[in-house]
């Protein structure tokens, strides 16, 4: 599985839309490593208050995560219904559909609605893990269809990410923050409405992290999910990790964040309704107690899962040794070690 995650520079890569004679345009999004914080927020504006479902996003801004080319087929216009088989555009692999629909709404919002297309995309993160592959393919396809309208038109095209968190939840009902930079800033990011909640002036602590798959991904999407119940007492707890998670961001705490990504992963774990639960949950908080990780991450949306490390550690080495063997035993597949958001 590690191979799906990393490749050497130019491999895989599409080709580029120098050598085709049609409006074309290549994109990539980057993955991300599960949510460090996942829950439900009570938020005051004025006299509204209201609960909203929001999330945290492990953002892997230099990993790979998916590739899109989209071809604009100006020949073949006509009026499509926005439903699969019947969109005008013909994606591969045929299985993508919610690219196929997100290259769909994005060729409408930019006044081409009787422009048909051709759609390639590739993903490099096992599906169904929890590390982005939907939304990395459908933020890349919106964004590859982007550079078809600006080849088309001969003019620069702007995509504000909130445009295409817009166009993203659209596509497949509930997304992840990719599509907004994590490099110097932080994210609350209400996935099942594609709007940012909270913008936290700073990015997330730098983190190394072990990661692992706890198990087979099932290809369970987001919007097949049950929709957590919490309490009033749930609730509060999350905006308290809100508050802790504010000042391990101002305060670059890597022992902050790890016990909000704890808090999380524990919340997730212990939910009734949780039908992706991770098992032996239990020994991996031995494991992180025993190494001294700072905290465990997970998909609550998928398999993976990841344990967390302050990088300036001087027996960093040793301890993430420890960890791996300690995982192995578990029957678990380490996937990567790696440091973000940087």
């Amino acid at each position: 599985m590690m191979e799906m995650l990393t490749r050497s520079p130019g491999e895989g890569k599409i080709a580029s839309s120098a050598s085709l004679a049609k409006p074309c345009g290549v994109a990539t999004c980057h993955p991300h490593f599960g949510e460090l914080l996942q829950g439900a927020f009570a938020l005051e504006k004025g006299a509204d208050r209201r609960t909203v479902r929001a999330l945290v996003s492990v953002h892997m801004p230099h990993a790979d995560g998916s590739e899109a080319r989209a071809t604009l087929e100006p020949s073949r216009i006509g009026k499509f219904v926005p439903q699969v088989g019947r969109t005008g555009i013909e994606v591969t692999p045929s299985h993508f559909y919610k690219c196929e629909l997100a290259a769909r709404l994005a060729l409408d919002a930019f006044g081409l609605k009787n422009m048909a297309a051709t759609l390639e995309v590739r993903t490099f993160v096992p599906e169904g893990a929890g590390m982005g592959s939907s939304t990395s393919g459908v933020v890349a396809s919106i964004r590859a269809i982007a550079k078809c309208v600006a080849a088309y038109r001969g003019s620069r095209v702007l995509l504000a990410p909130h445009l295409q968190a817009e166009l993203a939840v659209a596509a497949e009902h509930a997304c992840d923050s990719l599509m907004f930079d994590c490099t110097s800033s932080t994210i609350l990011f209400a996935q099942r409405m594609g709007k940012v909640v909270q913008l936290f002036n700073g990015p997330l602590p730098q983190m190394y992290i072990l990661g692992f798959d706890t198990g087979v991904a099932n290809g369970v999407g987001t919007d097949c999910l049950p929709r957590a119940r919490y309490s009033r007492d749930q609730i509060a707890a999350f905006g308290c990790a809100l508050a802790v998670l504010e000042r391990a961001i101002a305060e670059q705490s890597v022992a902050l964040a790890g016990r909000v990504a704890t808090f999380s992963a524990i919340q997730s774990e212990t939910a009734l309704q949780n039908p992706l639960k991770k098992p032996r949950f239990d020994e991996l908080l031995r494991i992180k107690e025993d190494t001294g990780s700072a905290g465990i991450v997970v998909a609550h949306s998928g398999t993976v899962a990841g344990l967390i490390f302050d990088p300036h550690l001087a027996d960093l080495r040793s301890r993430l040794d420890e960890a791996k063997s300690a995982v192995g035993r578990l029957g678990f597949n380490i996937l990567r070690s790696f440091s973000t958001p940087y």
